[in-house]
C-alpha cells in the first residue's frame, strides 16, 4: 500500500512537471510573438518586376499630389530597423545648379504601433536626398582655384559666387584638399554659406594660413557609411545600382534614436519628391517596383506636401486602389506599381 502511494506521488510530480514544462514553453512561445525580433528584413511589395517613376507631376509617377506616394504593408511582429535598400532603374539627371530631392519613410497606420498617439506618425526617414545621390549617379564635383584658410580646427574654402554647388558637397560629406599644403587633406563639411563657402572641421590644429588656391574634391560616399564608388547608370540590373541609406531619427520622427523598433501593425512605406517630369530634358528618378497584381495596400495621402526637409511628420491615409495619379509604365493587368522596398 505504501509503494502504490508513493508511486502515485511521483505520478503526480511528474505530472505537475510536465505542466510546468509545457506552461513555460507556451510563455515562452507568446513572448517571442510579442518580442521585437532581431531585424525586420521586410519587403514592402512583391518581387521586382515593374518601373516606378518617382515624380510629383500627376499621372506620370509614383507621387501623390503634393510630392508624396505611399504603399501599406503589414508588419506582424515588432522587429528593429536601420536602413532602406531600393534599385535604380534610371538616374536622376538633374543638375547640380537646380537639383531635387529625395525621401523615403515609414508610416504608422494603424495596430500597436498607433499606441501613444502615433497614428499616422512618421517612425523613421532617411531625410531629403539629393536627386544626384539619391540615385547614384553623382560625380565627384573638383573646382580648383578655390582660396583656403585655416584657424584652430576650422578650415574655409571661399571662391567666386557658383564656383560650386552645394548639391555636390553634402553635409556632413567630406571633401578631399590637393595642392594645398598645408592644408592637404580629408575634412568634414560642418558648414555651406550659399555657392560662395564651405566650412571643414579638421582633426587637429590647422596652421592659420590665408589665400592659398587650392583643388577641392568633393566625397564619392553618402550618405555615410555606404561606401559605393561606382556610379550608377541607366536600366542596369546589376549590384551598383542596389542603393542602401540610413534611416535617421530626427524632430519628425517618432524614433528618437537607431536602430529603432517598429511595433506590430500597417504601415505607409511613402516616397516624396521635389522632382518633376514635367522639368525637361531632366529626368526623375525610376525605382524597381512590384509585380503585377501584387497584394499591396496603395494610399493616397491627404492634406500633406513634400517641403525642403523631406516627408511631413504627420499624414492621413486613404486607402484608395483605383487612384488615376498612381502610375509606373501601367498595363492592363497592373495599373499600380509602387517602388519595391526592402525594410533592414
Amino acid at each position: 500500500m505504501v509503494s502504490r502511494l508513493i508511486w502515485f506521488r511521483k505520478r503526480i510530480m511528474a505530472g505537475n512537471q510536465m505542466r510546468r514544462l509545457i506552461a513555460l514553453m507556451a510563455l515562452l512561445w507568446l513572448a517571442s510573438l510579442g518580442w521585437a525580433q532581431t531585424g525586420c528584413e521586410i519587403s514592402n511589395t512583391g518581387a521586382d518586376s515593374g518601373i516606378a517613376t518617382i515624380s510629383t507631376t500627376q499621372n506620370m509617377g509614383y507621387s501623390a499630389p503634393g510630392g508624396i506616394g505611399a504603399v501599406g504593408f503589414r508588419i506582424p511582429v515588432a522587429c528593429v530597423t536601420g536602413s532602406v535598400s531600393y534599385h535604380v532603374w534610371r538616374i536622376d539627371t538633374n543638375p547640380s545648379s537646380a537639383p531635387t530631392t529625395y525621401d523615403i519613410g515609414l508610416y504608422c497606420v494603424s495596430g500597436d504601433c498607433a499606441t501613444g498617439g502615433h497614428g499616422g506618425a512618421l517612425y523613421v526617414h532617411t531625410g531629403a536626398i539629393y536627386g544626384s545621390w539619391f540615385t547614384n549617379s553623382r560625380v565627384a564635383a573638383k573646382p580648383a582655384g578655390l582660396k583656403a584658410s585655416g584657424s584652430g580646427k576650422t578650415v574655409t574654402i571661399t571662391g567666386p559666387e557658383g564656383s560650386f554647388q552645394p548639391a555636390d558637397f553634402p553635409i556632413p560629406g567630406t571633401v578631399t584638399l590637393s595642392n594645398c599644403n598645408p592644408f592637404n587633406g580629408t575634412f568634414t563639411i560642418t558648414a555651406l554659406a550659399g555657392t560662395t563657402a564651405i566650412t571643414l572641421a579638421s582633426n587637429s590644429p590647422v596652421t592659420y594660413k590665408t589665400g592659398i588656391a587650392c583643388t577641392v574634391t568633393s566625397s564619392t560616399t553618402y550618405p555615410p557609411g555606404f561606401v559605393n564608388p561606382s556610379v550608377c547608370t541607366n536600366s542596369s540590373p546589376s549590384e551598383p545600382c542596389q542603393e542602401a541609406l540610413p534611416w535617421i531619427a530626427d524632430g519628425r520622427t517618432v524614433c528618437a534614436s537607431l536602430p529603432c523598433t517598429l511595433p506590430a501593425g500597417l504601415y505607409a512605406a511613402a516616397i516624396g519628391t521635389s522632382c518633376s517630369d514635367m522639368l525637361k530634358p531632366a529626368t526623375c528618378a525610376q525605382l524597381l517596383g512590384d509585380a503585377d497584381r501584387g497584394l499591396i495596400y496603395p494610399f493616397t495621402a491627404s492634406s500633406t506636401s513634400y517641403d525642403a526637409g523631406g516627408l511631413p511628420a504627420n499624414m492621413n491615409f486613404t486607402v484608395n486602389n483605383t487612384t488615376a495619379i498612381w502610375n509606373t509604365t501601367q498595363g492592363p493587368s497592373a495599373p499600380i506599381k509602387p517602388v519595391k522596398l526592402l525594410i533592414y
